[in-house]
């Protein structure tokens, strides 16, 4: 496609371009309810699909334990039900032209890691099938991503270390430079570089901590129990002011101190990318 411009990451430019960058809550007592910090994801979701401007939302549910699959979801109380982090890499595009192809899905928002926004983004820019399902996709919200777990190994080494059983882990969240491992009988903390044998391969050279070729990058705030949200495009932005304006989510410009933190994470990734691929070739 002619006048396509390369995104480039590298230490000076690690979390690409965007329009703003905002901190947000969930102001939807449903939300709430759950006990989620920030949650302004969700929100934006649930505003979307309330409004009418989208009739579905692609993201990832738990499946068992810390697996997950794709699903489509095409209720608010579908979405509310997939929320939450996820740490394994979910096959979005086995099934994915199925889904998108169905006759009542016709404008749906898709909700991912980094790696995949960018598949999808490279889809809608270069489109090879007959049948371009890729038209259908409204939004692109990526998550921000230090890298997902090859789940078993990792799970092998808390049991070995930690005595921990598979089926106990309940969830795992990452506070600042921590990995919060919650389990039934109570919590866990770790460094996170402890966990670093356990990512995926493809992870420890994979430069993009924001997702930049998304439309909506978010990820929890390293300063706050806010939402940080990285508004790429006019569209983009648009959908964020809107959601805020209709009472969904509380909205206000980062800070200083999160942009730096956001920028001081993006190069940790970039980093990490330059010592891995270095070691590979």
């Amino acid at each position: 496609m002619a006048g396509v411009q390369p995104i480039v990451l590298d230490v000076e430019h690690p979390i690409g371009t965007y329009v703003n960058i905002y901190e947000a809550r969930a102001l939807d007592p449903r939300i709430a309810s759950m006990r989620r910090k920030g949650g302004a994801v969700t929100a934006i979701l649930l505003y979307l699909l309330e409004k009418g401007i989208i009739d579905s939302v692609i993201v990832a549910r738990k499946k068992k334990g810390l697996k997950g699959e794709a699903f489509l979801a095409k209720t608010p109380e579908e979405v509310l039900q997939a929320a939450g982090s996820k740490w394994s890499i979910v096959p979005y595009t086995l099934g994915l032209k199925e889904k998108l192809l169905s006759p009542d899905v016709r404008k749906t928002a898709f909700v991912g890691l980094p790696c995949q926004a960018q598949f999808l983004r490279q889809m809608k820019m270069f489109p090879l099938m007959e049948s371009d399902f890729s038209r259908k996709i409204y939004l692109i919200i990526s998550l921000f991503c230090m890298g997902t777990f090859a789940v078993e190994s990792f799970l092998n080494y808390m049991h070995r270390s930690y005595r921990l059983q598979p089926e106990d882990i309940v969830n795992i969240e990452v506070v600042k430079d921590k990995l919060l491992i919650i389990h039934r009988s109570g919590e866990l903390e770790i460094d996170i570089s402890e966990a670093l044998p356990y990512l995926q391969h493809g992870c420890l050279t994979c430069p993009d901590y924001t997702g930049v070729f998304a439309d909506i990058s978010a990820g929890r705030s390293p300063e706050s129990d806010y939402t940080v949200l990285i508004t790429r495009n006019k569209l983009a932005d648009k959908i964020v002011k809107d959601a805020a304006g209709e009472g969904y989510i509380e909205l206000h410009e980062a800070s200083v101190k999160t942009m730096d933190a956001i920028l001081e994470k993006g190069r940790e990734k970039v980093f990490r990318s330059y010592k891995y691929l270095s070691a590979v070739l």
